[in-house]
């Protein structure tokens, strides 16, 4: 397969596509692997336990009415229910062009940062709060 270009990248928080303010993203997750070992063990082993991720965005802030600042500013506060869709392709899901969607994702922080004749820029993590979904089709 071809390499993708991220120029392509579809992201959504609370059903708000949010792609044409975002410059750079990062969806991590994280299993937990906890060592497990006895006596009788020549090495370590693990045992596989529950997987958390979080996604880090950031841009050019936009204050428009329903984009980038209104939507994640409307995170804070929120206990539950927000979606997050992460497609990295810009395409919808299929064999060679996967979905990451999670039902309910929270804000565990936000930051605008700018400078005097600049740009006013964005960031924002958000983590998890339902399971994580990879879809192909």
């Amino acid at each position: 397969m071809a390499k993708q270009p991220s120029k392509n990248v579809n992201i959504s928080l609370a059903t708000v596509a949010l792609e044409d303010d975002i410059s750079s993203f990062t969806l991590s997750v994280d299993q937990e692997a906890p060592v497990a070992t006895s006596f009788a063990d020549a090495g370590p082993r693990r045992i596989v336990g529950n997987y958390d991720y979080n996604l880090d965005v950031g841009g050019t802030a936009d204050f428009a009415a329903s984009q980038s600042d209104a939507t994640i500013f409307a995170f804070v506060g929120a206990s539950s229910a927000k979606a997050m869709a992460v497609d990295p392709t810009g395409t919808t899901a299929g064999s060679d062009d996967p979905n990451y969607d999670a039902t309910d994702v929270l804000l565990s922080s936000y930051s605008i940062t700018g400078s005097v004749g600049g740009n006013v820029d964005y960031s924002a993590n958000f983590v998890g709060n339902s399971a994580l979904a990879r879809a192909t089709s």
